[in-house]
C-alpha cells in the first residue's frame, strides 16, 4: 500500500511540474488559467505600449470575448473607459475589413461592435483587421474562437501595419490568445515596447462614474448580423458550420434581449 502511496505521489509531483513549466512557457495557456481566478490583475498583464521613432503610439490590449458579460473585473465597461480615456486616433478591432466596408459592424466576437460603436459614438476612427478563412476552423470548438494560425495573425499584423500611418495614437483590441504574437510582430516591425507602469493602466480602467450602457446602434447591428447567419445556416451544406452558425445565433438573440433590458446610450 506504501508504495502504491509513494507511486500516486510521485505522478502527481510530476503531473504538477509538467503542468507548472506548460505554463511557465506557454503565455497564453498561462493567462488563459490567469484570466479564471485574477482578471482584475491580468487585464493589465494584457495591455502593452509601443512606440515608433516618429513619436507614434500604439496600445495593444487583449480581450475575453463573451466573457466581458460575465467578468465584472473585465467587463465590456472596462473596454469603454479605456477608449475614452486614451482618445485613440484609431481603434483597430478583431473584424474584418470586408465586413465593416458593408457596414456589417455585427461582425467579430461581442466586444469588438461594442468598441467599433463606441468609438464611433465618440468620433473616433474605426477599421478592420481581422482575417480568416472557414477552412481553417474544422477543428476549432469554441464559438468564437477562429484560429490562431500563424498565417491569420501574419494577415491581421499586415491589417494593423497598413492602417497605422499617418496616426498619432492607436488602440488594437484583439482576443488575448494573439497578444503574444502580436507584440513579437509589432516589434519585427521597428516598434519598441515602451514603460507602462501600472498606475497609467488602472487609471485608463477606471470606470468610477460611469454608468453601463450599451452604445448606439448595437441592437440594429446585431438584428442585422443574426438575419445574415441566418440566411447562411439555411444555406450552408457542413453539419458542423451550419451548427456553429447556429449557435451564433442562439447567443446574438440573447444578447438583443440583454441590450433591451439595459438600454443604449442616446446618439
Amino acid at each position: 500500500m506504501k508504495r502504491v502511496l509513494r507511486i500516486g505521489r510521485a505522478a502527481l509531483a510530476l503531473f504538477l511540474l509538467g503542468l507548472t513549466l506548460l505554463v511557465a512557457g506557454n503565455a497564453e495557456v498561462r493567462n488563459g488559467l490567469l484570466l479564471k481566478v485574477a482578471p482584475a490583475y491580468t487585464k493589465e498583464l494584457l495591455f502593452h505600449r509601443f512606440s515608433a521613432g516618429s513619436g507614434q503610439i500604439v496600445y495593444l490590449l487583449g480581450t475575453i470575448h463573451a466573457d466581458h458579460l460575465s467578468t465584472e473585473d473585465y467587463s465590456l465597461l472596462h473596454l469603454e473607459a479605456v477608449i475614452d480615456h486614451l482618445r485613440p486616433d484609431l481603434l483597430l478591432v478583431e473584424s474584418r475589413p470586408e465586413e465593416l466596408e458593408k457596414d456589417n459592424w455585427g461582425d467579430g466576437p461581442i466586444e469588438m461592435p461594442f468598441a467599433s460603436l463606441t468609438a464611433r459614438a465618440l468620433g473616433f476612427q474605426v477599421a478592420g483587421m481581422d482575417w480568416w478563412r472557414k477552412e481553417d476552423t474544422r477543428n476549432v470548438l469554441e464559438l468564437f474562437i477562429i484560429t490562431n494560425s500563424e498565417e491569420r495573425e501574419e494577415r491581421m499584423m499586415q491589417n494593423i501595419l497598413l492602417n497605422l500611418p499617418g496616426r498619432r495614437t492607436a488602440l488594437i483590441l484583439t482576443g488575448f490568445s494573439h497578444i503574444e504574437g502580436f507584440r513579437q510582430r509589432l516589434r519585427a516591425a521597428g516598434f519598441a515596447e515602451a514603460n507602462f507602469p501600472s498606475e497609467e493602466k488602472r487609471a485608463l480602467f477606471d470606470t468610477g462614474g460611469r454608468t453601463f450602457s450599451f452604445p448606439p446602434g448595437l441592437t440594429n447591428y446585431i438584428q442585422k448580423r443574426i438575419e445574415t447567419d441566418e440566411a447562411a445556416a439555411q444555406a450552408e451544406t457542413d453539419p458542423d458550420w451550419r451548427a456553429r452558425i447556429e449557435d451564433g445565433i442562439a447567443f446574438r438573440q440573447q444578447l438583443l434581449e440583454a441590450i433591451a433590458e439595459v438600454g443604449e446610450r442616446q446618439p
